[in-house]
């Protein structure tokens, strides 16, 4: 049985990662789902739970999905290392401080 809040959607969106208190180097990363009150990323590096993070958009992707925010803040709930190379080398959970607006769950990709 699922126990999520919110159902997740699949996506592909490139972005950069930082700690919000820039005590790091920001990494790439991917994101591949989202929900209205968080997301997962394929990254290159991993990121510590309980730590707030800035999620920042690449310039280039679709405006109208992701009209809402360029950069978006969140809090690390889980971070592990990915079983398949595909799409970065960690898998960070990301819950969000504000919760995304539904109509990007209406936008067709």
């Amino acid at each position: 049985m699922n126990k999520r809040r919110w159902e997740r959607q699949p996506v592909e969106v490139p972005c950069m990662v930082s700690y919000a208190g820039g005590h790091a180097s920001p990494a790439r990363a991917s994101i591949v789902n989202l929900s209205a009150g968080g997301l997962m990323l394929a990254s290159e590096q991993g990121f510590i739970a309980n730590e707030r993070v800035l999620i920042t958009l690449e310039d280039d992707y679709d405006a109208l999905l992701f009209d809402f925010a360029e950069t978006m803040r969140g809090t690390v709930r889980w971070s592990q290392a990915a079983n398949s190379g595909k799409q970065g080398r960690y898998h960070i959970g990301i819950a969000l401080e504000a919760e995304l607006p539904q109509k990007i769950f209406l936008t067709e990709q």
